[in-house]
């Protein structure tokens, strides 16, 4: 019988999965759309959303394996640093 607590984290897993795939479709739609249009500094956004959700997912699912407490602020934030990157690209692409 399973007990509450690995159906927890067989949750935390799934939940953890979905938000890795949808950064990463995320990514690969900036880079494909930006690379379509020669945004270089917009495909370099995209792949390095890709990149960073990668080792986001690797790294809270290590935590999951070892059933640890993932107790890192960096990569808490990842998903955060997104955004002003996002605004610093976009500001040089488009300063001109």
């Amino acid at each position: 019988m399973v007990n509450n607590n690995e159906l927890a984290i067989q949750r935390t897993k799934l939940a953890n999965q979905r938000t890795y795939l949808a950064y990463i479709r995320t990514g690969f739609v900036i880079a494909s759309i930006a690379g379509t249009f020669k945004k270089m500094w917009i495909v370099a956004f995209g792949l390095l959303m890709t990149f960073g959700s990668s080792i986001q997912y690797y790294f809270a699912i290590k935590h999951l394996n070892n059933n640890d407490i993932l107790n890192n602020p960096v990569l808490d934030y990842i998903p955060l640093i997104y955004i002003p990157l996002l605004l610093i690209v976009l500001y040089i692409q488009f300063k001109k």
